[in-house]
C-alpha cells in the first residue's frame, strides 16, 4: 500500500504551509485526489491519524475528495469519463488517443486555521 508514504507527503506540505502562520492551529484540511492515485480513503485516514500526534496537525481533519479521471479524445473529440482508469481510453471509439483533463493530480484544496 502507497497510502503510508502518500499521506507523509501531504502532512509535510501541510506543515510547510502552517508555518507561514505561526501561532495558529490546523483545524479542517480538504484536500482533491484524482482517481489516478488508487487511494484507499480510510487507510489514508489511519495513516494521518497515526501521523500527527504532537504536531501543529493534531486534533485536525482531514477531508479526502476524489476526483473522478476524465479525458479528452484526440481521435473522436470526445471529453468525459472513462470506463477503466487503469487503462484511459475513450468509451466512444475506444482510441488509446485520449489526453486527461482531470483525475490526474493532488491538490491541498483548503487549509483551515485557528488562532
Amino acid at each position: 500500500m502507497h497510502e503510508g508514504h502518500f499521506t507523509e507527503q501531504i502532512v509535510q506540505g501541510i506543515l510547510a504551509e502552517a508555518e507561514k502562520h505561526p501561532g495558529a492551529r490546523v483545524r479542517r484540511i480538504h484536500v482533491k485526489v484524482g482517481d489516478t492515485y488508487h487511494l484507499q480513503t480510510e487507510s489514508v485516514l489511519t495513516h494521518f491519524q497515526s501521523q500527527i500526534p504532537g504536531t501543529r496537525l493534531e486534533g485536525a481533519v482531514l477531508e479526502l475528495e476524489e476526483v473522478p479521471l476524465t479525458v479528452k479524445c484526440r481521435a473522436c473529440g470526445r471529453e468525459g469519463g472513462v470506463e477503466d482508469h487503469h487503462l484511459p481510453s475513450c468509451p466512444a471509439c475506444h482510441s488509446l488517443e485520449v489526453t486527461i483533463l482531470t483525475g490526474n493530480t493532488v491538490t491541498i484544496e483548503s487549509i483551515e486555521l485557528e488562532s
